[in-house]
């Protein structure tokens, strides 16, 4: 039976540590999603505020034209009820029955005139006809005064009446601007609202995008400091372990170095014994001659 290797302690740091590296680089992977998404929809909202900004515009010039046509409509329905008013009290001077008057001094005159020349009458009847001929053509002319007067009174409320008829036209012109410029107004406006439910959508969306943005990330986030602390563990394993490696080599090597030495003092030991053997046989050689 083969006997299953163990593995030792930095395998398992190293396998953990590319454990905790894949799940945070998932994780990035997948709040990287979120934070694509956050911002697509951020960037649809800008150029939603921007087409927004530019119908605001729109609006507010169309409700400002409004307003001046607005005033001037005003001014002219304004004028026009101070020349009715006018015309009211001018008529007031002008005698209805004026004419009617006049028409019946001038036949008075004429039938005084007809029974001067027709009706026999004493001299003092004929002065007394004649004084009645004369106050009647003095009211005549008064009547006639007033009566020229009340013609140019007329002349003057009909000049009225056209005013008043043609600052009511222009009222009703400028009306007819303000009502289509408001519709208008209106119509952007209701696009601006519409404009503002979308923008809040997406804001409501892009909030709720980050929120998990945030939440992804903080995962990766603890992934990566769990990582580092774990890589900081496989540096010590392995800092301790070329360390040991050192120790061992400096042992083998101060090993080496006493074996050298050994073998070096006992190799002069066996030279300085051949020496005093061949020194001692040469002694001996010099005795015996």
């Amino acid at each position: 039976m083969v006997r299953k290797k163990t593995k030792t302690e930095l395998e398992l740091a190293e396998i953990k540590y590319r454990n905790l590296i894949e799940k945070r680089d998932a994780h990035n992977e997948e709040a990287n999603v979120f934070r694509d998404e956050r911002n697509t929809l951020n960037q649809e909202r800008r150029e939603l505020n921007e087409k927004m900004q530019t119908l605001k515009e729109q609006r507010d010039a169309l409700v400002a034209e409004m307003r001046l046509h607005k005033k001037e409509r005003n001014e002219c329905q304004k004028k026009a009820k101070e020349l009715i008013e006018f015309r009211r009290k001018r008529r007031k001077d002008i005698g209805k029955d004026l004419g009617l008057h006049l028409e019946r001094l001038r036949k008075d005159i004429g039938n005084l005139q007809l029974k001067q020349e027709t009706v026999p009458m004493g001299l003092k009847d004929e002065n007394l006809l004649l004084e009645e001929m004369k106050k009647k053509r003095s009211e005549i002319e008064e009547c006639e005064k007033i009566y020229k007067e009340q013609e140019k009174i007329s002349s003057d409320i009909e000049d009225l009446d056209d005013s008043i008829d043609n600052l009511f036209r222009k009222a009703d012109a400028e009306h007819e601007m303000v009502v289509k410029l408001s519709d208008e107004a209106q119509g952007i406006h209701e696009k601006i609202v519409d404009l503002v439910k979308e923008i809040s959508h997406l804001i409501a969306e892009a909030n709720k995008k980050h929120e998990e943005f945030s939440e992804i990330r903080e995962k990766a986030d603890h992934y990566h400091k769990k990582a580092q602390e774990m890589r900081s563990k496989v540096l010590t394993i392995k800092r301790a372990q070329r360390e040991e490696r050192e120790e061992a080599r400096q042992i083998m090597k101060r090993q080496k170095t006493e074996v050298k030495k050994a073998l070096d003092s006992k190799e002069k030991r066996e030279k300085a014994a051949d020496e005093a053997l061949e020194t001692l046989m040469k002694k001996k050689k010099v005795e015996m001659g």
